[in-house]
């Protein structure tokens, strides 16, 4: 997506004349990189927060209205840590963003960086998400006499919640950063071709 906007402006600047492109769009190009920046900055903000909020609510429902269980408990403290892990993890993500220099480079290393973090992120969420939440769910249902309803729905919702994760991987984080992956080489090109004028 972002590649097809840049290759559209390189075929319109180099029309222009024979200066190098990355000198004749410098600041316009440099603006969009910020948006995407940005962009990705704030989609990893909004995901953190939201996997806190959702975690840390749904432990303290099962605490607080849960059977009393010792897998109700169990499952709560799973929830608890993964929160503990996000917020971690969006410390971590803060303090790298801090390391990027503030030019057109240093912008689009942040964007590729952040969506990076997303991909990543989506591709291991069986392993600090769902492995953890299920296996404490499941003994708690053998242990409460579930419905049988519950035993239908909640696998369902676990296998949504992998499909669901697994389609943005592929189709939303993984073309992302190889769009920007694919601006920073030509950046580099041109950078490039531009010291050897």
């Amino acid at each position: 997506m972002f590649t097809m906007e840049f290759e559209e402006m390189q075929k319109i600047w180099d029309t222009q004349n024979d200066q190098p492109l990355y000198v004749i769009n410098e600041a316009s190009l440099h603006k969009r990189i910020m948006a995407k920046r940005n962009q990705a900055r704030f989609k990893s903000n909004i995901t953190d927060i939201g996997l806190i909020i959702i975690a840390l609510g749904t432990a303290t429902i099962l605490v607080t209205t849960g059977s009393g269980s010792v897998y109700s408990y169990l499952s709560a403290a799973v929830l608890a840590l993964i929160a503990v892990y996000v917020f971690v993890e969006r410390l971590r993500r803060q303090r790298r963003a801090n390391q990027f220099d503030r030019s057109m480079l240093g912008d689009l290393d942040e964007a590729i960086s952040n969506v990076s973090y997303e991909a990543f992120r989506a591709k291991n969420f069986v392993w600090w998400f769902l492995l953890p939440t299920v296996i404490p769910a499941f003994l708690n249902m053998s242990q409460s006499d579930a419905p049988l309803w519950k035993w239908f729905v909640v696998p369902i919702a676990f296998v949504l919640a992998f499909a669901l994760t697994r389609w943005e991987l592929n189709k939303v984080h993984q073309p992302k950063k190889r769009g920007l992956q694919a601006l920073r080489k030509k950046l580099m090109e041109e950078v490039d071709q531009g010291q050897k004028a």
